[in-house]
């Protein structure tokens, strides 16, 4: 009980010190992408590192390798980085360092295609529970009376503030002088601005305080939480996917034909005139929201149904698909060189190439696990292919870096 006890308070210490901060600095800083972006996180994971160093927690070292794209991430404040990357940052960070959190304390803790869901493991899960925990400096006799305490509090309010202020109506309208103090008082607390100032800053240490606290204790607590890692999987009829991959296929084996007239000899005898200009300015973003329908639906087949297993029909059909799904990426690689090559880089531009990589990488992944299964955890594989992909893009899609491409590309 009394490291439990010891435990506990050194977090509320700490939280309340990091909120305070937080706060403080807010006041002080002009720049609003630091002030509540990358200062909260940076102080975040500072107090984080040092309470499990103060308190001894067990550690999983291993852990220790997700710190380099956390600070890839927090550093690339420093860098002028694309405005669509800071918002995705937003996103990406919390899940990152969520995922660190939980994965430092617990020797056991694997990630699974529900890793997503880390973010709300910490916050706000088990919120009440961890305020609660806060009564625990209290002695055992109050403990026992505090509800029963509170609920007279509610109770005496109720009947003493209508009296008080039936009091203070007579009061004020028997004393001209207490009615101008009281009316000066209410003015005061009403126009004064460092009052207002003074009451702002003490409630967003309380909210930052929660906040902290309840991540803290939730990723204190993760260590003794047993992870069910079995992988459900459902039912679903295999002619259904068969037709569906079948009808699909069927689609894309039409627009391939179509791609090779277009491109060579016009076999076909479509009348529609056509120069490689307009074919590179067209249909770009299209066949890469396809890349992306195909790929969700490669996964869903994958990851969340057993047909695959009782299947090599489905297995034969995946494996056309993810061959036409990549013949879709070397097709809008084409189209998108040849347009940058008359009109030069741009951050969106360098931003879907990197994309479309990334989706080639996870397509061949596909493929493997297809045909060889995968000996490391697919979740991990995933994760670190996409969050890799991530930090170039950050790094490289900057004007900085897009001047020099078209520097050295255009004519």
């Amino acid at each position: 009980m009394k490291t439990r006890k010891n435990e506990i308070l050194t977090t509320a210490i700490c939280s309340f010190i990091l909120a305070s901060i937080i706060t403080v600095l807010k006041l002080w800083i002009k720049d609003f992408y630091l002030k509540t972006y990358t200062l909260p996180f940076t102080l975040l994971l500072v107090g984080f590192l040092f309470l499990t160093f103060y308190l001894k927690a067990e550690k999983n070292k291993k852990a220790l390798i997700l710190l380099i794209p956390i600070l890839l991430i927090l550093g690339s404040y420093f860098i002028p980085i694309a405005l669509s990357n800071k918002v995705i940052n937003v996103f990406i960070f919390p899940l990152v360092i969520s995922i660190f959190f939980l994965s430092y304390l617990n020797k056991k803790y694997e990630l699974n295609r529900h890793f997503w869901k880390c973010i709300f493991k910490l916050f706000p899960n088990k919120l009440l529970e961890n305020l609660k925990e806060l009564s625990i400096f209290k002695k055992k006799k109050e403990r026992k009376i505090n509800t029963s305490k509170i609920a007279n509090i509610c109770i005496g309010c109720i009947i003493g503030i209508p009296i008080a202020f039936i009091i203070l109506s007579l009061l004020t309208s028997a004393d001209q002088y207490f009615n101008s103090f009281i009316d000066t008082l209410l003015a005061f607390l009403h126009n004064s601005e460092k009052w207002d100032t003074i009451l702002n800053n003490l409630l967003k240490i309380l909210f930052y305080f929660i906040i902290i606290f309840n991540i803290y204790r939730n990723a204190s607590k993760s260590k003794k939480e047993k992870q069910n890692n079995e992988i459900k999987t459902k039912d679903v009829n295999e002619t259904i996917i068969k037709t569906i991959l079948l009808i699909i296929n069927m689609v894309f084996i039409l627009f391939l034909i179509s791609e090779i007239s277009k491109l060579t000899i016009n076999f076909l005898e479509l009348p529609t005139e056509y120069t490689y200009a307009s074919y590179a300015r067209e249909g770009f973003f299209q066949l890469l929201f396809v890349t992306v329908i195909n790929f969700v639906i490669i996964t869903y087949v994958l990851y969340y149904t057993n047909t695959l297993d009782k299947s090599k029909n489905i297995k034969r059909h995946l494996l056309v698909l993810i061959i036409f799904s990549i013949i879709l990426i070397f097709n809008a690689y084409y189209r998108m060189f040849l347009y940058m090559y008359e009109y030069g880089f741009t951050i969106l531009r360098l931003q879907v190439i990197l994309f479309l990589l990334m989706e080639f990488i996870l397509f061949c992944i596909c493929i493997k696990k297809i045909c060889f299964h995968l000996k490391m955890k697919d979740s991990l594989l995933f994760m670190s292919v996409i969050l890799t992909t991530y930090i170039v893009n950050l790094y490289l899609c900057i004007e900085p870096f897009i001047n020099f491409l078209n520097k050295i590309f255009l004519k």
